[in-house]
């Protein structure tokens, strides 16, 4: 398996973000615009060669507290890809992240979830409190 910056970026995207989940809509950590820099290079100092993997994440608040799983996460799955003999994961300090560092096929998907709830949000509220009654 080669090692490229589109097998690292799928591999990431795997790990889904919690408030995409929440949201109703998961994506992965690529899809919602949190990786910032992604570098391979030959390891030179392995024998036989591999591929030393180095990316940074960023997360949607500032305060998020599951960065640190991100982080584990990453680096897990990154160090489980053939070919791959290190694994640097660093945490963007100076991350700031803004909806449109989504990707465009998941604003689109977003929109749409967002539209069809909107749409039932009248049905629910007469399905919660009964049928409006006249005064």
């Amino acid at each position: 398996m080669t090692i490229t910056e589109a097998t690292v970026r799928a591999t990431l995207n795997e790990i889904l973000d919690p408030c995409s989940i929440t949201a109703g809509v998961p994506a992965g950590l690529d899809d919602m615009g949190l990786l910032t820099d992604i570098r391979i290079q030959d390891d030179i100092e392995v024998d036989g060669g591999g591929r030393r993997v180095a990316v940074t994440v960023g997360v949607t608040e500032p305060s998020c507290v599951l960065i640190g799983s991100f982080a584990n996460e990453a680096h897990t799955r990154l160090a489980a890809l053939p070919g791959v003999s290190a694994v640097d994961v660093t945490l963007a300090d100076d991350f700031d992240w803004t909806p449109d560092r989504l990707a465009p096929h998941y604003q689109r998907r977003l929109a749409e979830h967002r539209a069809q709830v909107r749409r039932a949000l009248p049905l629910l509220a007469v399905t919660a409190t009964g049928p409006a009654r006249e005064r």
